[in-house]
């Protein structure tokens, strides 16, 4: 064809653009979308624009033999090939000059088109589309980075058209525009269901130290690393992937800052009901150590419940292997302590060597009881003696045994073992008081009974005064 003939044609199909715009009748070569209304064996019929109905072969429209693409209700671009009693439509873009003035006329307008992937090349995409040659970057291919660039091979896909030079020769593609339309007509929708409270389906996006991006649909939102899990998580990446379909909880939504606040574990129940079924006083459980603080460590003991165990229940021999065992996770056995279910606290001390999980340990603090146990701290007014685990209990200077001025930090250094009477027990066990002047005094008596226990076997039990038992007392 010659540059006269080919000039005639790109203005005859300019003429006839024009036309179409203006609301004239359907003529050849017009790109037009319609509407499937039905589907026959080997036609399909569009209802194109409320300018009547045209027909399609069926076969254009499958993906494969008799695998169609669309259905009833589905919009569709087509060219109008053919006029008359019947109006034929093709998805097939003409060649030549009318092929390359469809596409000089979508680029100007913005229109869709669609176009065969046939190659991947060092930039991007080869595409062909009515028999010229386009090219899309890879950057334009998708609204994120392509991990394969090959799963675009021969598929048919809608492109805008954002450069068209060189007659048709130069010809650069988008198909991010689209998709970008696309996510912003879907967002607004999506916005209007975005309130706190909301439970709402979502797609990972993207993840990070500080947690997961979260696409709702259009617009994304995030989960904090604190409200992937009750559980503790230690990074995102340990418990999502991108491209996993989730379903998050709105907790805030701020406007102004266009932050949305998301959460996966409000979804999860309350880990706090597991509690009176699963944990009691003076059970020995195992835990995992997750962090030291100044006043202790706390242990997770069921996902999403923590205990603690007060710095005062860890020796000071064992603060570096605590402080070594939160930093790795490592898991150790514990005593429950206390339970406070209104709080949300629960009270640990370090179990005894030899516990075993599930074991419950009786108390033997008990009014009155004799009881051996290891100096803690010396104060001012008293000593601390640790009978036990979380069972710590005070001798009142008072109460010591000693002599007016004794030095009681040099007499009993931590470590020292005393043994004490159990003067009172308050508070629910959290305050003991303690005696090391009636225990002497409980030994004394208890040897004094034992030495005549013994005189009184060796003479019969007769003739023994007890002035001499004080006397031999007091020898002995």
């Amino acid at each position: 064809m010659s540059d006269e003939h080919e000039t005639a044609g790109e203005d005859d199909f300019a003429t006839l653009f024009a036309r179409a715009s203006a609301g004239e009748s359907l003529v050849v070569g017009q790109v037009v979308k319609g509407r499937i209304v039905q589907i026959g064996a080997e036609t399909v019929f569009v209802d194109v624009q409320g300018k009547g109905e045209a027909l399609i072969d069926r076969a254009e429209l499958e993906e494969e033999p008799g695998k169609l693409r669309v259905q009833v209700g589905d919009e569709i671009e087509a060219t109008v090939v053919s006029t008359g009693d019947e109006v034929h439509l093709s998805r097939k873009v003409l060649r030549g000059a009318q092929a390359r003035r469809a596409l000089e006329v979508a680029a100007q307008t913005g229109v869709p088109v669609e176009g065969k992937v046939t190659a991947v090349n060092k930039g991007g995409y080869e595409v062909m589309m009515g028999g010229l040659r386009a090219f899309c970057p890879f950057s334009q291919m998708d609204l994120r980075r392509v991990e394969s660039p090959e799963e675009f091979l021969r598929r048919v896909l809608e492109f805008r058209i954002t450069k068209y030079s060189e007659n048709g020769r130069n010809i650069v593609l988008s198909r991010r525009q689209l998709l970008e339309e696309q996510t912003a007509r879907a967002a607004e929708e999506t916005r209007k269901t975005i309130v706190p409270g909301a439970i709402l389906p979502g797609t990972v996006a993207s993840l990070a130290e500080f947690g997961a991006f979260v696409d709702l649909g259009g617009i994304q939102g995030l989960v904090p690393l604190s409200e992937i899990a009750h559980s503790r998580v230690g990074r995102p990446v340990d418990r999502l992937h991108v491209g996993q379909a989730v379903t998050v909880k709105v907790l805030k939504v701020d406007q102004e800052k266009g932050k949305i606040s998301l959460s996966l574990k409000a979804l999860e129940g309350d880990p706090w009901a597991a509690v009176p079924d699963g944990l009691w006083e003076r059970q020995v459980v195992r835990g995992r150590a997750v962090r030291m603080t100044e006043f202790g460590m706390f242990v997770e003991l069921l996902p999403g419940v923590d205990g603690l165990v007060h710095v005062t229940e860890i020796p000071r021999s064992r603060h570096g292997a605590m402080k070594e065992a939160a930093a790795t996770g490592a898991e150790l056995a514990v005593m429950v302590l206390g339970i406070d279910p209104q709080k949300r606290r629960i009270a640990l001390a370090l179990a005894p060597d030899g516990a075993s999980p599930g074991e419950h340990l009786e108390s033997t603090v008990s009014v009155g009881a004799v009881l051996t146990g290891a100096v803690e701290r010396v104060e001012p007014f008293g000593v601390f003696v640790r009978l036990g685990p979380g069972q710590v209990g005070l001798i009142p200077n008072a109460e010591m045994g000693t002599d007016r001025g004794t030095d009681h930090r040099k007499s009993f250094p931590p470590g020292t073992a005393v043994t004490v009477v159990v003067l009172g027990i308050e508070e629910g066990g959290r305050r003991i008081r303690l005696s090391r002047a009636k225990a002497l005094l409980h030994d004394e008596q208890a040897e004094t009974q034992a030495y005549l226990r013994e005189a009184s076997s060796q003479r019969g039990g007769f003739g023994l005064k007890l002035g001499d038992v004080l006397k031999q007392g007091k020898q002995r």
